[in-house]
């Protein structure tokens, strides 16, 4: 009986990997497939005032380096259905949405489309091996998807390999402190995903170590959105209710951290590239060419290739396949 206990916690604790986690927010997305088809990313925003308050606090941070929208490329990383990017896109940025789930990136492109949007840029990846060339990007958002990586400190390195020097690092996650948010890490590693939370110095770390510089972590209030009191199921939503106005009123404890920081340097603003230009294998070093059906994308020694997805390339080393 104690070996079964024993055992059974070490599942418990044992670490998601990135495998794992694709395949949980692939069925996890698929099952609101319809849902996200349905809403148009503008009236969300234009409707849920929590949803309007985070991205518009996203925005606020492009604009903190310059006073205007970043005129070069801008890396959405955990971006799911790229509901946020979207929004910002039609105003004005070109941003460019990666997740390790196609599903999510194929719904999102089939939402842009049916609502005659600007289309954002797509690509499935992993932060871990980040399939960018060295310093593609003027700011990098990752939006309550840090918590989900299953490395901190190699994603965050990823992160500032892909950042222009001076480049921006903008991005929302919960806090540590909040007893509520602890709970819901249970529950969602009994469900097979990574759910976690940080605290103040713990950001501070993280980013210092990984070479940003400027670092800037502030709680600020957060209530639940429309959207999220949705999901949860009608007899929780009394909980929900509750921790949105704890996360309003006492945000020390049960709001959301909004961080800023930058890449060490002065961000060079000339001219982008059209950001297919700057694709690599994961990792960066070698360029990967689409070939003229469209339909994979070639290793640079022609040894193997990456396939595409709805016309979204799939780079990641999992999807890697031999020529």
């Amino acid at each position: 009986m104690l070996e079964f206990q024993i055992n059974e916690l070490e599942a418990f604790f044992r670490k998601v990997s990135v495998r794992e986690e694709r395949e949980f927010e692939r069925e996890n997305v698929e099952n609101k497939r319809q849902r996200y088809l349905k809403l148009s990313p503008l009236d969300r925003y234009r409707d849920d005032d929590f949803y309007r308050l985070k991205v518009d606090r996203i925005k606020e941070g492009l604009f903190k380096l310059t006073g205007s929208m970043p005129t070069g490329l801008i890396l959405d990383v955990g971006g799911n259905t790229a509901g946020e990017a979207t929004v910002l896109q039609q105003a004005g940025a070109r941003f460019v949405v990666g997740d390790v789930n196609e599903i999510a990136l194929e719904i999102s492109k089939m939402r842009v489309n049916h609502f005659n949007l600007l289309e954002p840029g797509y690509c499935v990846l992993d932060v871990h091996c980040l399939p960018f060339a060295d310093n593609t990007f003027d700011a990098i958002t990752v939006i309550e998807a840090l918590h989900h990586f299953p490395n901190y400190a190699l994603a965050l390195r990823e992160i500032n390999r892909v950042l222009k020097p001076g480049g921006q690092f903008i991005s929302i996650e919960p806090n540590g402190l909040s007893p509520l948010r602890r709970l819901s890490e249970v529950r969602d590693r009994l469900r097979g995903t990574v759910e976690k939370s940080f605290y103040k110095g713990q950001l501070i770390r993280l980013l210092s170590r990984a070479r940003f510089v400027d670092i800037d972590v502030e709680a600020l209030p957060t209530g639940k959105s429309v959207w999220k009191l949705e999901e949860v199921p009608i007899y929780r939503r009394w909980l929900a209710r509750t921790h949105g106005w704890l996360g309003e009123n006492y945000p020390k404890y049960f709001g959301f951290f909004m961080i800023y920081s930058r890449k060490a340097g002065v961000l060079n603003t000339e001219e982008p590239c059209e950001w297919t230009e700057a694709l690599r294998e994961p990792g960066g070093e070698r360029k990967v060419l689409l070939d003229q059906s469209g339909s994979r994308w070639l290793s640079e020694d022609g040894k193997s290739y990456f396939p595409v997805h709805h016309g979204i390339p799939m780079l990641m080393e999992d999807d890697r396949k031999s020529s």
